[in-house]
This record gives structure tokens, C-alpha cells and sequence, in this order.
């Protein structure tokens, strides 16, 4: 039987996707290593995030005074005061405190308006003379010859050593309106002089009714009576600011301030959670079976394998302490597992709260120096960990330039061959173009040639020849 051809195109055009599609062989291996190299950068940068954290975290074990935590009891005075501290200062302790006295500012309250918003005061000024003497003036006129509008004028000056406000005073149903100016600072530290208010031309006199003098706050502490000049004290014990609420005479209670063990263990608990994380990930990694596909992840990687064997390795020192009474050469020394932390069969840290925080209430410097001195472990977990994260350098960053450098080769040899192959596809369709053309003129021609001999024999040898 001889071969025949479809004049169509139909097996010509299979033919033609046939050569193309073998064309494009090597562009779907490459995707196919694209694609692993992609899962390999995501599954890096999943370890990558793993370290995000570890310089804020390290950063609370610096040193001692940053790792060390305060917590403060107020007892029956929550209500009288606020308490903030400054953890690098502070020391444990407890005071008797009462507060005798709350720190007042001067000020003055005028006579009665019937409406704050109309304007007829004249033309004057408000003077006023500030804490060290000078003397502050405020021009008002025109519309502002009101109390709202003299008020306005009054805030308006940034400077200025006073503030001004309207209220309503119902005592007097007819003039309930007043103007009460204030100084900005409480105590005799921050009084100031209010003389009368100079007007001319208005239809309403306007006058100081009352006024107050500045105080200052009088507090007890352990029984000595102490004077600030507010209510608001930075630095009232070494390290302790006070914002004094109210004022209890005769009313003692106790500020007591202590360690905080719960939040730092909270901080050791947080460092552990996060190298926990990373041998969690190489383990993973390393756990293997007949499915895993270890050509898209870091199964055997040495920089991982390098990673757990610094942090296994540290976990196991000793760190030295040197306690003040000791000789100085030769420190004693605090182990991990001491302080609560230990290893797990499962390759996990362990961290017991419970053990810690008897450690470090039995030894408190002892076991904050085992953590934040210059031997401790963080120091160490931080000098592990630099060689990783440092940018540019470090051993993560190498890591993955490497991996974008080949994603970047792949792609450009995959854009290489697709134009390689568009070159090869115009080239084989022009040929398969021109094939079938001829082969339609081949059947046209035997076609008319049968037709010319009249069906007989010869028309059944043409037949042959052009495959039928």
C-alpha cells in the first residue's frame, strides 16, 4: 500500500506540533528545575524569618541592667499614684508613703458674663508677669473683646506661661459665664502674677473675683515630710517617677518594688522559643523517607547541619560567673540546665519557669550574669548567631544571592531557547507550509491527469502513485 498524504494539512499540521513540541523539551526541564530552585527559595526564606526576630530578642540581654525587670505594689495607694521606673537605675525596696499635699498652680476666675461670645469689653490688654519676673502682655480688641475671644487670644501665644479657658457658673443664672486663666506649671516653681485687667471704652468691667495660689506637693516618705514642685516628679527615688492623683493626709501605705521574675522569664522563654524554631526547621529537613523529594530542600545542607552543631555545642557549656567575694581568675560556673533550660529527646529546648525562677530568686546576679555578661549565653547565642544575619556577609545572605543567582541563570536560559525555539517554530512552519502546497499541486495535478486518461487503467496506476 503506498503512503498517503492529506491534502488538508491535518497530518502535516500534527507533524509540525510534533517537531515543536520535541523543540521545547529543554525549556520544560529547565521550568522543572526552576521550579525546585523557587521551593527551595521559599523554603529559605521560611528559615530566613526564623532569625528575624533574634536581634530585637537579643537586644534585652545587652547587658544586665536591660535584661533585669521591676515590678512595683502600690497596696491601699493605687488610687493616690502612678509609678514608672527606670529599670537601669532602680533598686528593690519599700517605702511608707503618704500624700500630704497635691502641688497647685496659680490662677484667677473673673466675674459673671451673661454671654461669652459678645465683644464688649473695649480695648486693653491682659498682663501677666511669669515665673522668673517677665512680663507677658495680650492685646485685645475688636471682635476678641469677649471671654471666648479673650481666652483665644491668651492660647494663641505658644510661649506664654499661662492658659485660659471659659466656664459656665450656674450660682449666678444671670452673668454664668467666667474667664479662668492658669498657670501651664503646677508649684511655686512655676507661679506667676495676674495685676488687674486693663480695659478702656467697654460696656462690661471685667476683674479678677478670686484667685489661688501656687503649692507645691508635700508627700512623707519614711516619715520625712519632702516638698515637690509637682505633680509629676521624675526622679523622686533613684530611678522612680511619681504622678501624684490625690491627696490623702494622714493616709500612709506602701510602695514596695521587687524583681520581676515572671517577665523575665517571659524574655528566656522568648530567646528559647526562637533557637527552638530553627533546630525545629533543620530537623525537619533532615527527616527524610521514600516520598521526600530532597532535590527541592536542604536535606545533608552543611550550613545547616553547621548551625545546629554551634547552637547543640553552646547549649552544653557552662557559662562563668564571677561573684564579688570569689577571686576574680577563677569564676564558678552556671549551667543551662541549672536555670530550668535542658534538652529534649525530640532535639527541643525545654524551658521549666518554675526552675528558673527559683534559680534566679536563690541567685539573682548570679544566674542574670550566667545570661547577659560577657561569657553569658546570650552573649554567645548573639556571636553564633552575627555570623548568620550579618547583612551582606553573613552565611544567610550568601545563601540566598546563591539560590536568586541560579532562579536568575535558569530564566535567562529559558528565555534563550524560547528564542531559539520561535526561530525554529517560524523556520518548520515555513517549510511544513510550503511541503503541503506542494503536495496539494502533486494531487491536483494526478487528479487532473486521471481525468484525462478516462478512468481506465491508467487511472488506477496514477491512483497508486499519489497513495491511493
Amino acid at each position: 500500500m503506498g503512503l498517503r498524504f492529506d491534502a488538508s494539512g491535518g497530518q502535516l499540521n500534527q507533524a509540525l506540533k510534533a517537531a515543536i513540541e520535541a523543540e521545547r523539551q529543554p525549556i520544560k526541564q529547565l521550568e522543572a528545575r526552576k521550579g525546585k530552585e523557587e521551593a527551595r527559595m521559599k523554603l529559605f526564606q521560611d528559615f530566613k524569618s526564623k532569625f528575624s526576630n533574634f536581634d530585637r530578642t537579643l537586644s534585652e540581654f545587652t547587658d544586665f541592667n536591660k535584661f533585669k525587670e521591676f515590678k512595683v505594689d502600690l497596696g491601699d495607694g493605687a488610687n493616690n499614684m502612678g509609678v514608672t521606673l527606670d529599670k537601669e537605675k532602680v533598686q528593690p525596696g519599700s517605702y511608707d508613703i503618704e500624700i500630704a499635699q497635691l502641688a497647685k498652680r496659680s490662677s484667677i476666675i473673673s466675674n459673671g458674663f451673661e454671654d461669652p461670645n459678645l465683644a464688649n469689653l473695649g480695648v486693653g490688654y491682659v498682663v501677666v508677669y511669669g515665673p522668673k519676673g517677665d512680663k507677658e502682655e495680650v492685646y485685645i480688641g475688636g471682635k476678641n473683646a469677649s471671654l471666648n475671644g479673650i481666652a483665644s487670644a491668651i492660647n494663641a501665644k505658644q510661649d506664654s506661661s499661662v492658659k485660659a479657658t471659659v466656664v459656665k457658673d450656674s450660682s449666678d443664672p444671670d452673668a454664668p459665664w467666667r474667664l479662668i486663666v492658669s498657670a501651664k506649671k503646677d508649684g511655686i516653681i512655676g507661679e506667676v502674677q495676674f495685676p488687674e485687667f486693663y480695659f478702656l471704652d467697654g460696656k462690661k468691667d471685667l476683674r479678677v473675683e478670686k484667685d489661688n495660689e501656687a503649692e507645691n506637693a508635700v508627700l512623707k516618705v519614711n516619715g520625712f515630710e519632702i516638698e515637690a514642685d509637682g505633680n509629676k516628679i521624675p526622679d523622686f527615688l533613684s530611678g522612680v517617677n511619681l504622678d501624684l492623683k490625690q491627696a490623702k493626709e494622714g493616709q500612709t501605705f506602701t510602695l514596695n518594688i521587687s524583681e520581676d521574675t515572671a517577665k523575665m522569664s517571659g524574655k528566656v522563654k522568648g530567646l528559647v522559643d526562637q533557637i527552638n524554631g530553627i533546630l525545629e526547621f533543620i530537623t525537619k529537613q533532615n527527616t527524610v523517607d521514600d516520598k521526600t523529594d530532597t532535590s527541592s530542600g536542604f536535606t545533608g545542607d552543611t550550613s545547616l547541619q553547621s548551625i545546629e552543631f554551634r547552637i547543640r555545642n553552646l547549649m552544653h557549656e557552662g557559662f562563668p560567673v564571677w561573684d564579688n567575694s570569689a577571686d576574680p581568675e577563677t569564676p564558678r560556673m552556671v549551667f543551662l540546665n541549672q536555670i530550668g533550660i535542658s534538652f529534649e529527646k525530640t532535639g527541643q529546648l525545654s524551658f521549666k519557669e518554675d526552675s528558673f525562677n527559683k534559680a534566679i530568686s536563690k541567685d539573682f546576679y548570679g544566674v542574670a550574669q550566667a545570661i547577659t555578661g560577657d561569657y553569658g549565653f546570650a552573649t554567645q547565642i548573639k556571636s553564633v548567631m552575627t555570623n548568620y544575619t550579618r547583612p551582606g556577609t553573613g552565611l544567610l545572605a550568601g545563601r540566598e544571592t546563591s539560590l536568586r543567582n541560579r532562579i536568575t541563570r535558569i530564566d535567562r536560559d529559558i528565555e534563550n531557547k524560547e528564542r531559539n525555539v520561535t526561530r525554529k517554530t517560524e523556520s518548520l512552519t515555513q517549510q511544513f507550509s510550503r511541503m503541503q502546497s506542494t503536495i496539494a499541486n502533486m494531487q491536483q495535478q494526478g487528479q487532473q491527469l486521471q481525468a484525462s486518461l478516462g478512468g481506465g487503467g491508467g487511472g488506477n496506476l496514477i491512483s497508486q502513485l499519489m497513495g491511493g
